[in-house]
Protein backbone atom coordinates (compact mmCIF):
# COMPACT_ATOMS: atom_id res chain seq x y z
CA UNK A 1 0.00 0.00 0.00
CA UNK A 2 1.15 3.77 -0.91
CA UNK A 3 0.70 6.57 1.62
CA UNK A 4 -1.10 8.55 -1.05
CA UNK A 5 -3.32 5.09 -1.62
CA UNK A 6 -3.85 5.23 2.31
CA UNK A 7 -5.07 8.61 2.67
CA UNK A 8 -7.53 8.24 -0.18
CA UNK A 9 -9.00 5.55 1.84
CA UNK A 10 -8.76 7.06 5.16
CA UNK A 11 -10.37 10.30 3.57
CA UNK A 12 -13.06 8.79 2.51
CA UNK A 13 -13.85 6.57 5.51
CA UNK A 14 -13.01 9.46 8.36
CA UNK A 15 -15.30 12.02 6.05
CA UNK A 16 -18.44 9.40 6.81
CA UNK A 17 -17.58 9.29 10.38
CA UNK A 18 -17.30 13.31 11.07
CA UNK A 19 -20.02 14.20 8.72
CA UNK A 20 -22.31 12.33 11.45
CA UNK A 21 -20.85 14.57 14.09
CA UNK A 22 -21.64 17.75 11.94
CA UNK A 23 -18.13 18.33 10.17
CA UNK A 24 -16.71 19.62 7.09
CA UNK A 25 -13.92 18.60 4.70
CA UNK A 26 -11.83 21.50 3.92
CA UNK A 27 -8.81 19.17 2.63
CA UNK A 28 -7.57 15.75 2.65
CA UNK A 29 -8.13 14.73 6.21
CA UNK A 30 -9.18 17.71 8.07
CA UNK A 31 -12.19 18.46 9.10
CA UNK A 32 -14.00 21.13 10.46
CA UNK A 33 -17.06 22.69 12.88
CA UNK A 34 -17.59 26.05 14.04
CA UNK A 35 -17.94 25.81 17.82
CA UNK A 36 -18.76 28.82 20.26
CA UNK A 37 -16.04 31.59 19.41
CA UNK A 38 -13.70 28.85 17.36
CA UNK A 39 -13.33 27.30 14.60
CA UNK A 40 -13.12 22.96 15.74
CA UNK A 41 -10.73 20.98 13.38
CA UNK A 42 -9.89 17.63 13.45
CA UNK A 43 -6.83 16.21 11.55
CA UNK A 44 -6.00 12.45 10.94
CA UNK A 45 -2.26 11.97 9.92
CA UNK A 46 -1.57 8.59 8.74
CA UNK A 47 1.37 7.05 7.64
CA UNK A 48 2.72 3.87 5.96
CA UNK A 49 4.17 1.21 9.07
CA UNK A 50 7.46 -0.78 6.92
CA UNK A 51 5.87 -3.92 8.26
CA UNK A 52 2.99 -3.67 6.21
CA UNK A 53 -0.85 -2.18 7.47
CA UNK A 54 -1.59 1.82 7.35
CA UNK A 55 -1.55 3.81 10.55
CA UNK A 56 -3.45 6.67 11.51
CA UNK A 57 -3.76 9.21 14.67
CA UNK A 58 -6.14 12.13 15.48
CA UNK A 59 -5.48 15.27 16.90
CA UNK A 60 -7.98 17.90 18.09
CA UNK A 61 -7.72 21.17 16.81
CA UNK A 62 -8.85 24.61 17.90
CA UNK A 63 -8.18 28.25 15.42
CA UNK A 64 -9.02 31.50 16.57
CA UNK A 65 -9.71 33.59 14.19
CA UNK A 66 -9.59 36.91 16.16
CA UNK A 67 -6.16 35.86 17.46
CA UNK A 68 -4.53 35.04 13.99
CA UNK A 69 -4.10 38.14 12.73
CA UNK A 70 -2.50 38.93 15.71
CA UNK A 71 -0.27 35.65 16.16
CA UNK A 72 0.27 35.26 12.17
CA UNK A 73 -0.72 38.13 10.31
CA UNK A 74 -2.82 36.26 8.09
CA UNK A 75 0.13 34.78 6.49
CA UNK A 76 -0.80 31.34 8.21
CA UNK A 77 -2.81 28.24 6.00
CA UNK A 78 -6.75 29.05 7.52
CA UNK A 79 -6.13 25.34 8.69
CA UNK A 80 -3.30 26.58 10.74
CA UNK A 81 -4.57 25.49 14.34
CA UNK A 82 -4.08 27.93 16.96
CA UNK A 83 -3.69 25.15 19.85
CA UNK A 84 -3.53 21.46 19.55
CA UNK A 85 -3.81 18.43 21.33
CA UNK A 86 -3.13 14.72 20.32
CA UNK A 87 -6.35 12.44 20.98
CA UNK A 88 -3.84 9.92 22.94
CA UNK A 89 -3.31 13.28 25.21
CA UNK A 90 -7.22 13.35 26.29
CA UNK A 91 -7.28 10.09 26.82
CA UNK A 92 -6.99 9.10 30.84
CA UNK A 93 -3.83 6.66 30.36
CA UNK A 94 -1.85 9.02 28.05
CA UNK A 95 -1.30 6.13 26.20
CA UNK A 96 -0.13 6.67 22.07
CA UNK A 97 -1.68 4.75 19.88
CA UNK A 98 -2.45 4.13 16.22
CA UNK A 99 -5.50 2.54 14.17
CA UNK A 100 -4.01 -0.01 11.70
CA UNK A 101 -6.02 -0.83 8.19
CA UNK A 102 -4.88 -2.34 5.18
CA UNK A 103 -8.02 -2.16 3.20
CA UNK A 104 -11.77 -0.44 3.58
CA UNK A 105 -13.19 -3.70 5.28
CA UNK A 106 -10.73 -3.07 7.89
CA UNK A 107 -11.34 0.49 8.41
CA UNK A 108 -15.26 -0.25 8.83
CA UNK A 109 -14.31 -2.36 11.48
CA UNK A 110 -13.13 1.03 13.32
CA UNK A 111 -16.34 3.04 12.64
CA UNK A 112 -17.32 2.60 15.89
CA UNK A 113 -14.21 2.82 17.73
CA UNK A 114 -13.27 6.03 15.93
CA UNK A 115 -16.85 7.47 16.47
CA UNK A 116 -16.16 7.05 20.15
CA UNK A 117 -12.95 8.12 20.82
CA UNK A 118 -14.14 11.36 18.79
CA UNK A 119 -17.71 11.49 20.88
CA UNK A 120 -16.25 11.04 24.10
CA UNK A 121 -12.71 12.57 23.90
CA UNK A 122 -12.26 14.85 21.24
CA UNK A 123 -15.38 16.72 21.00
CA UNK A 124 -15.60 17.56 24.51
CA UNK A 125 -12.33 19.06 24.12
CA UNK A 126 -12.91 21.35 21.95
CA UNK A 127 -16.64 22.41 22.77
CA UNK A 128 -14.91 23.06 26.26
CA UNK A 129 -11.73 25.22 25.31
CA UNK A 130 -13.58 27.05 22.15
CA UNK A 131 -14.25 30.27 24.34
CA UNK A 132 -11.65 32.70 24.75
CA UNK A 133 -12.07 33.19 28.56
CA UNK A 134 -11.55 29.30 29.55
CA UNK A 135 -8.28 29.04 27.00
CA UNK A 136 -7.16 32.14 28.77
CA UNK A 137 -8.25 30.33 32.09
CA UNK A 138 -5.64 27.02 30.81
CA UNK A 139 -2.93 29.49 29.37
CA UNK A 140 -2.55 31.25 32.56
CA UNK A 141 -1.95 28.48 34.62
CA UNK A 142 1.56 27.55 35.92
CA UNK A 143 1.19 23.98 34.94
CA UNK A 144 2.95 23.96 31.63
CA UNK A 145 0.74 20.29 31.07
CA UNK A 146 -2.25 22.66 30.84
CA UNK A 147 -0.87 24.89 27.72
CA UNK A 148 -1.84 22.06 25.43
CA UNK A 149 0.96 21.44 23.71
CA UNK A 150 2.28 25.36 23.35
CA UNK A 151 6.12 25.60 24.26
CA UNK A 152 6.59 28.72 26.58
CA UNK A 153 6.96 31.04 23.63
CA UNK A 154 4.30 30.12 22.44
CA UNK A 155 1.86 29.89 25.52
CA UNK A 156 2.88 33.98 26.00
CA UNK A 157 2.26 35.07 22.44
CA UNK A 158 -1.15 33.33 22.56
CA UNK A 159 -2.34 34.96 26.00
CA UNK A 160 -1.22 38.64 25.26
CA UNK A 161 -3.12 38.00 22.01
CA UNK A 162 -6.06 37.03 23.69
CA UNK A 163 -5.88 39.66 26.46
CA UNK A 164 -5.65 42.38 23.48
CA UNK A 165 -8.38 40.40 21.99
CA UNK A 166 -10.40 40.94 25.58
CA UNK A 167 -9.48 44.81 25.69
CA UNK A 168 -6.47 44.66 27.86
CA UNK A 169 -3.86 46.07 25.25
CA UNK A 170 -1.32 47.79 27.83
CA UNK A 171 -1.35 43.97 29.42
CA UNK A 172 -0.87 42.60 26.47
CA UNK A 173 2.16 44.28 25.25
CA UNK A 174 3.13 43.80 29.05
CA UNK A 175 3.54 40.00 28.52
CA UNK A 176 5.54 40.12 25.86
CA UNK A 177 7.70 42.98 26.79
CA UNK A 178 8.55 41.04 30.09
CA UNK A 179 8.82 37.91 28.08
CA UNK A 180 11.80 39.79 25.54
CA UNK A 181 13.02 41.33 28.89
CA UNK A 182 13.48 37.60 30.30
CA UNK A 183 15.05 36.01 26.93
CA UNK A 184 17.92 39.38 26.58
CA UNK A 185 20.38 36.80 25.82
CA UNK A 186 18.73 34.58 24.45
CA UNK A 187 19.26 33.14 20.67
CA UNK A 188 17.36 34.55 18.38
CA UNK A 189 14.49 32.03 17.93
CA UNK A 190 12.79 32.50 21.56
CA UNK A 191 12.97 36.11 20.89
CA UNK A 192 11.71 36.34 17.10
CA UNK A 193 8.14 34.88 17.25
CA UNK A 194 7.60 36.95 20.22
CA UNK A 195 9.01 40.21 18.58
CA UNK A 196 6.41 39.52 15.71
CA UNK A 197 3.57 39.45 17.65
CA UNK A 198 4.38 42.65 19.61
CA UNK A 199 4.69 44.32 16.86
CA UNK A 200 1.42 43.58 15.03
CA UNK A 201 -0.31 44.24 18.46
CA UNK A 202 1.34 47.66 18.91
CA UNK A 203 0.43 48.77 15.74
CA UNK A 204 -3.23 48.02 15.81
CA UNK A 205 -3.23 49.80 19.69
Amino acid sequence: MTLESAKQLLDSFVQGVVSTLGFQRVERLIYTLPVNEAAALLSFPCRVDPRGPACFTCSAWLRFESLEQYLRGGAAKPTKPTVSMPLHLLRENKRFTEWQFYTSDDLEQLRDTVTHELTDIALPFLERHSKLAELRRKLESPTPADWFILGPEGRLTVLAAIRFVQGDKPGALKILDDALLERKGDLPAKRLPIEAVRKRLAAAV
